[in-house]
């Protein structure tokens, strides 16, 4: 396994390398990431992960400080996975200290989590898209968990002709159905224990949408109120289209529910994927 720190040994160790895969990541890896490279090594054996806490996409310096950072226990995992580059860049090596780039994103990042996060977003994307550059893949990988991450990174690819294929692979779970996350580290035992709560409300939404017994904007107030009376401190829960994450016309039918609250400090978010039958 090569682990690489600098772009220049990254530009020349792949530099003759045809079909790249290419999955980024902020470190910590769980269960989910481990998904993400099992799917890129079925697709080639070119495989790039990447290991950067990117902190232009939080929001609270104390946040970046608490992330967890495993970067031994990330390394062994990678190599027990045959994963042939691993790029692990400084601050220094990948940031423009002047930050003259700026990407515009479509309007929808400034709503759902990009609503309570000015600028998530585009943190997210700036970094993604310096890494791009500098790996030229010929196919990326996404966790759905990161629904409208996800979206935004395929319009962008999309928008700026980046011959890139964008795959979403689906949300890892743990066995009482939390969405696997480097954050869950961060729980409580006592909140660890309360954290399934957010997919219980998700569900119970998606089955009153199906039924269609209630508006749309009842079904989300009834769901808030009672994570909130859980204890939660619910930035979001939103039924949208999957297509184009607006509010659904009345004849939508691929539906996505997103929610995003807090539990103690954790922020946690979560989304599930369904088609209404006609």
């Amino acid at each position: 396994m090569h682990v690489i720190h600098t772009q220049n040994e990254l530009i020349k160790t792949l530099k003759t390398l045809t079909h790249i895969a290419f999955v980024p990541t902020m470190g910590n890896l769980h269960e989910g990431h481990v998904k993400l490279i099992e799917e890129a090594l079925k697709k080639t054996k070119h495989i790039v992960v990447s290991i950067f806490i990117n902190p232009l996409q939080f929001n609270s310096k104390e946040d970046f400080k608490n992330y967890p950072r495993t970067l031994e226990k990330d390394l062994s995992m990678l190599k027990g996975l045959n994963v042939p580059y691993v790029f692990v860049p400084s601050e220094e090596n990948i940031l423009d200290r002047l930050e003259t780039t700026k990407i515009h994103l479509p309007h929808i990042a400034n709503d759902l989590c990009g609503k309570f996060r000015p600028g998530h977003f585009n943190g997210v994307a700036t970094i993604v898209f310096k890494l791009f550059n500098l790996i030229q893949p010929d196919i990326a990988f996404f966790g759905k968990k990161d629904f409208q991450q996800l979206f935004l990174i395929k319009a962008l690819v999309k928008e700026l002709n980046y011959p890139i294929e964008i795959v979403g692979i689906d949300t890892v779970r743990d066995h009482d159905g939390l969405a696997k996350s480097s954050r869950n580290n961060l729980l409580s035992e006592d909140n660890r224990k309360k954290a399934p709560q957010l997919l219980q409300q998700l569900n119970a939404m998606k089955e009153k949408v199906v039924q269609k017994t209630s508006s749309l904007e009842e079904i989300e107030a009834q769901s808030v109120s009672a994570l909130n009376t859980s204890g939660w401190t619910v930035d979001y829960l939103s039924i949208r289209s999957a297509q184009s994450l607006e509010n659904p016309v009345h004849d939508e039918n691929q539906i996505v529910i997103l929610g995003a609250a807090t539990l103690g400090p954790v922020r946690l978010i979560d989304n599930i994927e369904f088609c209404i039958q006609d």
